[in-house]
Formats: structure tokens, sequence, C-alpha cells
């Protein structure tokens, strides 16, 4: 099969048509349109120094059974994983070797709950075939800040009625897991700096409750927090019930390095102004997208379609605007911070899933919390062969495929 290798500038691609440049497979050289640059100065100067950005493997995994010769599906099981790649784990190879360990861990246990759910299943349809539902689950890894600084990775699990987000943060020279103690200068801050910021967003008379942020974190040790360290701060995840009613789901919360500079470990505050970050689907992202120090919610939802079991509507908001886009089976929503300061939602959307990724790039603006779409492309993350996907984290350099 042919493959036209796209090399996208992020520059480039947020025109209305996703203007990217085509370059031959084995071509190294990256042709830019004159009236565009890609690369340009961030206004910190510190951390523009500071800046390298790392590139990832990609690997996609599906998993299908069923009941002997019939039509039933018994389980249905995907997952994702990554690994540096080979220039950034030459560079880097503590790092490498730490998130080959969590990969090789994160392998073994959905290969293991794959097993475990055919007998369950097989079980369960043998003893009453018509009240019979398919097994699922989904394990979705999203990198949430990779530089020379700090790499954080956040997977997102879910079954038919679970979810749960766990983050992993390294030290990118080390290698080493980070410690929430390592990252901020006062843990025992940390809660009542969550609770300010949930009464911000949803008022007082929401029933969390007063001491349900400070409960849970008596009840918890710091291993068993689940947070990732992001590009504009610290952000918590709680899987629903935890801090709140059940029916509210996961909850996220974003304590910044803006708002609170005094709570965090400086070398982790130096950042680049210009990222991407991978987005788990309904739950929110916060950030900064007007450029006034102000924290707004950005969300890519997505609303089950009863009659197409794994189809969804998905919808992207920020505080005051709403985009409604069309039904999808699995997507991959990205949130791009450029270098001029704008920002956009890039989501890759697969029609059917399980003959193979199909993917359309759709990019959506985001100016002054309004959502705008510029284009759609039918392209996909730089593909590497055997469902193994390039995935860089410099919107300057962002390489995407079409496959033939």
């Amino acid at each position: 099969m042919n493959k036209l290798k796209l090399t996208v500038c992020f520059l480039l691609v947020l025109c209305l048509t996703i203007g990217f440049v085509s370059c031959t497979k084995d071509s190294t050289n990256i042709e830019t349109d004159d009236n565009f640059s890609t690369t340009q100065a961030v206004d910190d100067t510190t951390s523009n120094e500071l800046t390298e950005f790392l590139t990832f493997n990609k690997e996609y995994f599906s998993h299908y059974e069923w009941y002997e010769d019939s039509s039933t599906m018994l389980v249905r099981s995907e997952y994702s994983d990554i690994k540096l790649d080979k220039s950034s784990a030459e560079k880097y190879p503590m790092l490498a070797k730490a998130i080959e360990e969590t990969s090789f861990s994160r392998k073994k246990t959905m290969e293991e709950e794959y097993q475990n759910f055919i007998a369950f299943a097989t079980d369960d349809f043998s003893d009453d075939a018509e009240a019979f539902t398919t097994y699922n689950s989904k394990l979705d890894v999203n990198v949430r800040r990779a530089d020379s600084v700090a790499v954080s990775i956040l997977e997102d699990y879910s079954t038919e009625s679970f979810r749960s987000l766990c983050g992993f943060n390294y030290d990118t020279e080390s290698g080493k897991l980070l410690t929430l103690s390592e990252v901020v200068t006062d843990y025992s801050e940390i809660p009542s700096s969550i609770e300010k910021e949930l009464m911000n967003r949803i008022g007082v008379e929401e029933p969390y409750g007063e001491t349900a942020v400070i409960d849970y974190f008596n009840n918890h040790s710091q291993e068993d927090i689940a947070w990732t360290l992001d590009y504009n701060g610290v952000t918590f995840w709680f899987d629903a019930g935890d801090i709140a009613p059940t029916n509210f789901g996961i909850q996220a919360v974003t304590v910044t390095f803006t708002e609170y500079p005094e709570l965090f470990n400086k070398k982790y505050t130096l950042v680049s102004n210009e990222y991407i970050v991978g987005l788990p689907v309904s739950v929110p992202f916060f950030t900064d997208i007007k450029g006034d120090n102000a924290t707004e919610e950005i969300l890519v939802s997505g609303e089950c379609v009863e009659d197409e079991k794994f189809y969804h509507t998905i919808s992207i908001s920020s505080e005051i605007s709403e985009y409604e886009t069309d039904r999808f089976s699995y997507i991959e929503p990205y949130y791009v911070r450029t270098p001029d300061g704008n920002s956009y939602i890039c989501i890759f959307s697969l029609i059917n899933e399980e003959e193979g990724r199909n993917s359309t790039l759709s990019v959506y603006e985001l100016e002054n919390g309004e959502v705008r779409l510029l284009g759609t492309s039918k392209t996909d993350l730089d593909y590497k062969g055997n469902n193994v996907y390039a995935f860089s984290t410099d919107p300057n350099s962002f390489i995407t495929s079409i496959k033939d």
C-alpha cells in the first residue's frame, strides 16, 4: 500500500482547507509557505530556551471475541500504548526505560483482562443469551506534557459502567516517577486550592459538601491521588463519587501556575507558551484561551446514539460557545496552542474502527471563547506500520499521513 507522508505545520494546517505541504516518503526536507514561519519566538525567553518537545510512537490494539460461530460479540477490548521514538529515547535513556516499564505493565494488564472477560462473557451468554450484553473495555493514553523538564501521561480506562483516570509523571532527565511533594512546595495547601477552584466553577449550592475534598485527601495517601503535571499547572482527577455525587461523573480540577505561583517548585513551572495536549472525552480541560491570565473551560463531549451502539455525537464547547459534529465511533481530541498564542481543538475521528483506522482530521479555532470549524481533511497521525503512529508534541512540527 502506497503511503504519502504529509508534513503539517499547525501554522499552515489551520487554514480553511487545512493547508498541509506534501513530501516524498523518504524525504526529510520540510517545505513551507513563504508567508508563514515554522518557528516563532515565545514571549518568555527563559521557557523558550528550555523547550525541547519529545516525540512518541503510539500503538493501537483492538481485540474482539465472538461466541463460537454466532454473530454475538462477547468481548470488545481496545487500548493504546506509547513509547518514546528512537531519537527521544537516545537522548533520554532513563526516561525511555521508565516509560517502557509502564508500557509493559499496561499491556500485560489489558491482555489478562481480555482473557478473563472471554471466560466471564462465555458463561454469561450460555446462562442467558437474550439478556447478554457485550463486555466492553477501553484504555486511552494521552500525553499531557512532554518537554525537556517533565513528561506526564494520562490513562483513561472505561467499561460499560465504570471509568477512572490515572496519571504518570516523570522527570525527563532522570526518568524518575515524580511525587506530588516534589512538584508542590506545600502539599497541605493542595486540598484548599482544589476546593477554591471547585467553588469558583460550580458555586456553593452544588451538593459537594464543605469538607468533601479535605476528607478525600485525609483518607488517601499521596500515591493514591490521581494527577498530571500539565503545561499550565497540575490537574487532579477524581472518579465519580470521590468528591461529588456519582451522577456528577468524573471531576477534573486544575490548580494553575499563574493563580498559585508560590505553590509549585519553579523547575516545573518553566514551560513553553506553545504545546499540544491530549484530551479525554467528556472531561473538562482548563486553560487561558483569551490570554488574560484567566482560566476558561473547554469540553469535548460525546453522547451515545442508542440505535448505533458504538457511535457518538460529539460536541465541542467553551464557556460561551458550542459546536456539534457528526457521528464517530472513536475520536482523539487534542488541544493545540500555537506560537502566536492562538488556541485550537484538533480531532482525529474514525468512522469504522473495526476495519482499521480510517481517520479524518477536523480543526476548530477557539477565539474569545467562540468555537469555529476551520476545515477537515482525510488524514491521520504519521503511520509507521503495524498499527504504530508517530506523535509529536511540538505544534511547529506535526506530521500526518494519508494511506491510499
